[in-house]
């Protein structure tokens, strides 16, 4: 079912759909034009319907790779290219089929790239126009091209950061800005699943923020809502580039370190903990930081990796409390 599919599973879909349907409009209109005796446009026109078939079969192909989305960038071309071709001929029945483009091309292709190709193709079409037919009726139609590529571009620019900000919510945590729950698990099966193929190995390192409910009840939840953030950033810039923190439960930070063997996990872990224990967190005189640090192992699960995670970090707290007890 179409509402069962994500976003990215969609969309190759959708592509797959809109240009067969592309391809018998096309089909409908050459029958049109033959009829009127418009020759030349039949033929040309006919170029774009195996154009339009070969990217709805690619797409569809390959629908489950990124891979599909490089059949658009030659159709767009060859759509652009036989419009420009027929522009000087028949200039009124190519502006309104140039006037099309930027809406199709902003959904087959991404922003920026989209947004460079209209303006190349608005300025190809009003330099054509200009020195055909003068320079008042270029200014008009490069002016209407204009209006039709801002108002596609306004769309399309919406449309992304509606989805970015979607995507974002479904994936972080609000109160902390670091990764949640839901991601962590679909990241922690990316990388068995990589390490499966490719023989490497990654590593887990667990933060916990000891007393963090004695924290809130001394500070308030304002306090604490502003800390999170602060220490989810301090904790990012810690780590290597490609690493990620995620919050797994109030006081629970967890780092995935992709390519990182478990002592590499252990040195960083260090590292990170002094740091953080170190840092001045105002208005806290100072935190106290627990962790451990695991690496997958051949064959292991997600959950299991987890729970091996989380046993060696309670145990750690639990030793951590008996050496303060011991101190004291």
């Amino acid at each position: 079912m179409l509402h069962d599919l994500s976003q990215e599973e969609l969309l190759p879909r959708l592509q797959t759909l809109v240009y067969m349907l592309a391809s018998l409009a096309i089909g409908i209109l050459m029958y049109d034009q033959y009829r009127q005796g418009l020759y030349s446009l039949v033929l040309t026109n006919a170029i774009a319907i195996p154009a339009f078939a070969f990217s709805a079969v690619y797409i569809y192909v390959n629908r489950d790779r990124d891979t599909y989305r490089w059949v658009n960038y030659p159709l767009i071309l060859t759509l652009a290219g036989l419009a420009i071709y027929q522009l000087p001929q028949y200039p009124e029945l190519m502006k309104h089929y140039l006037f099309g483009l930027p809406l199709f091309s902003y959904f087959a292709l991404p922003l920026y790239q989209a947004t460079l190709f209209n303006i190349a193709v608005a300025v190809v079409m009003t330099a054509l126009i200009w020195l055909d037919f003068g320079m008042m009726k270029a200014l008009r139609t490069g002016t209407n091209y204009g209006l039709l590529l801002g108002a596609a571009w306004c769309f399309a620019y919406l449309t992304t950061l509606k989805n970015w900000s979607l995507k974002r919510l479904a994936l972080t945590d609000q109160a902390s800005g670091a990764y949640n729950r839901r991601h962590f698990l679909q990241t922690l099966e990316r990388e068995i699943a990589r390490c499966d193929s490719t023989r490497q190995s990654f590593s887990l390192i667990g933060l916990a923020i000891d007393d963090y409910r004695q924290l809130i009840d001394i500070h308030g939840n304002r306090v604490m809502t502003q800390f999170l953030p602060r220490f989810t950033e301090r904790t990012q810039r810690l780590i290597r580039a490609g690493d990620e923190v995620f919050r797994l439960a109030d006081d629970l930070f967890v780092l995935v370190l992709p390519n990182c063997q478990e002592d590499g996990a252990i040195v960083l872990m260090e590292r990170v903990k002094r740091s953080l224990q170190q840092q001045t967190w105002k208005p806290f005189a100072e935190i106290s930081v627990s962790a451990s640090a695991v690496g997958w192992q051949n064959g292991e699960e997600s959950r299991d990796l987890e729970k091996r995670l989380l046993a060696k970090l309670k145990k750690q707290k639990r030793t951590s409390l008996q050496l303060a007890a011991f101190q004291d």
